[in-house]
């Protein structure tokens, strides 16, 4: 992971490094005028033991879409979107059937909901993102600005019909059918999409009958003349209801992804922040102290990926994508693409661990790095026998944000206050223990809840608190056979292992020990 982030350094970061940028592998099947067989050039830098290649002209990015929903405005001098839920304006890349149905429809506002990308754009004079449109699903004839529905409550897909009057909507594995005052509900038995242009939805009722929708790709115009994009056919009892739908609405899944990701060597550390509307920050710590900033934009897309977009570096204009996948709580990448040039890591994968369960603002504040000293008095801090509801929801979090089933897994824990503010900060042991040592979660004290700061295994009880303060919190010290060694905290948490290098000095105990209590089975607390 050294050799990962040394290129990550080199082609992620401007100012990084000084020097002309070659990317490690060119990819022919995004290359302009090149074929896969095209012979492959190497130079070797002296600066790495790796070669690189040289490109074979520019690489196209893969397209990703997501499914937005916003105000769209279409002028001669302006075509931008405000996405729902947030201020936020990006230009706009419109399609020919999006121009077509503003022409329509002689309005230069609409609530709009499509499938697209974010894109950085290639006009050096436009500081704002682009979103382009790949397929439009709905546009709305209604001209108020407040039109958007409410996340939560939009539904897999919509239908609505006239002669009769009719509507129809499916959630949470039931379609809803309602025709004439008659509100009926349907389990969907079956639901199958071709290629985007057709789908098709079984239902059957609490009797058995069945009900039957088709939805072809050929655009709808309802009767309040907004557009559509499928002509949607309903079948029941033998007789065929037209009228228009669009199907399938992406659900927003952006809170599963929302959170705090960081990745960790002897250089640097990136932590990389998912905020709620798209919003995407990173910041690079190095071990001289250097810190960078970057910012950008993300959106899912299919069920496990992840575009983002960093168009900013240290104020200045960026062009760096990431496809990243999902394995369990980590986000995963083999390339990215800078100014549309595609570079790989040499086959090794760019892993950022998730580290907490939403993304907060203070997560990248910079860090204090100063070193300063408490004064400490001797005491023992028991494992107590009895738990709070506070402590138990931040366990049960940490377990949930993990994707980890808590099953019958116990704990002990213990609290003091690690950063001197005065609040007590929680230690707890988990009953996950080897011949070495057990789990050992860190959670600070963050006035309304406990916030996960650190995962350490291979941990002893009972361990002690240092004099030394790193980044405003103690160091620990964790027992290993018949020497004991001292854990720093690095701005951002503790070693992930007790099994470090570096030794306790003599004058560093404070005599302030933690779980001093037998750690045993009778004592241990279930997680409710």
């Amino acid at each position: 992971m050294l050799r990962v982030m040394t290129y990550f350094c080199l082609f992620l970061m401007t100012g990084c490094v000084q020097q002309h940028y070659q990317p490690i592998v060119n990819d022919s099947l995004y290359s302009i005028g090149s074929s896969n067989q095209l012979p492959e050039k190497r130079l070797t830098i002296k600066s790495s033991p790796l070669d690189v290649m040289t490109p074979k002209g520019i690489s196209i990015v893969p397209a990703k879409y997501y499914t937005f929903s916003g105000i769209v405005t279409i002028t001669a001098l302006q075509r931008t979107i405000r996405l729902c839920h947030t201020e936020q304006i990006f230009n706009l890349q419109p399609d020919h059937h999006l121009i077509a149905q503003i022409k329509r429809l002689n309005q230069t506002t609409a609530y709009i909901e499509f499938k697209g990308q974010l894109n950085q754009s290639l006009n050096p004079l436009h500081q704002r993102a682009i979103i382009s449109i790949e397929q439009l699903h709905y546009l709305s004839n209604q001209k108020n600005n407040n039109i958007c529905k409410p996340q939560n409550t939009r539904p897999n897909f919509e239908i609505k019909g006239s002669q009769p009057d009719w509507v129809g909507y499916g959630q949470k594995n039931q379609f809803t059918f309602i025709i004439k005052g008659l509100d009926t509900q349907w389990a969907i038995k079956k639901s199958v999409i071709t290629k985007g242009l057709h789908a098709f939805v079984e239902t059957k009722n609490s009797a058995g009958e069945q009900l039957d929708l088709s939805f072809t790709g050929n655009g709808c115009i309802d009767s309040n003349n907004n557009y559509w994009q499928y002509e949607t056919k309903l079948y029941l009892k033998g007789k065929q209801i037209v009228g228009c739908g669009k199907y399938p609405n992406q659900q927003d899944d952006t809170q599963a992804w929302l959170g705090h990701y960081r990745y960790k060597n002897n250089n640097v550390t990136i932590e990389l922040a998912l905020g709620k509307h798209q919003q995407a920050n990173v910041i690079y710590q190095y071990s001289n102290g250097k810190v960078q900033t970057s910012n950008g934009y993300w959106h899912p897309y299919g069920s496990s990926g992840l575009k983002l977009l960093l168009t900013q570096h240290q104020g200045n204009k960026a062009n760096i994508v990431y496809h990243f996948r999902r394995d369990g709580v980590r986000l995963q990448a083999s390339q990215q693409w800078r100014d549309n040039q595609k570079y790989s890591f040499n086959g090794a994968l760019f892993t950022l661990d998730r580290m907490t369960d939403e993304a907060e603002s203070e997560s990248f504040s910079t860090a204090n790095l100063n070193t300063s000293t408490r004064v400490f008095q001797a005491q023992d801090v028991i494992s107590p026998i009895t738990t709070t509801p506070a402590i138990n929801n931040a366990i049960k979090r940490y377990f949930t944000m993990h994707k980890t089933k808590t099953d019958n897994s116990k704990y002990w824990f213990s609290e003091y206050d690690l950063t001197g503010n005065g609040r007590k900060d929680l230690l707890v042991i988990l009953d996950w223990c080897e011949d070495d040592g057990c789990v050992l979660l860190v959670f600070e004290n963050d006035l309304n809840r406990y916030k996960f700061i650190s995962r350490i295994a291979q941990v002893k009880a009972p361990l002690q608190i240092s004099k030394t303060q790193r980044h405003q919190w103690q160091s620990l010290l964790i027992k290993d056979k018949q020497r004991w060694l001292q854990l720093d905290f690095d701005g951002i948490s503790y070693p992930s292992s007790a099994k470090v290098k570096q030794l306790a000095s003599d004058t560093n105990f404070t005599q302030v020990k933690l779980f001093t209590t037998a750690l045993t089975k009778s004592n241990a607390i279930a997680i409710e």
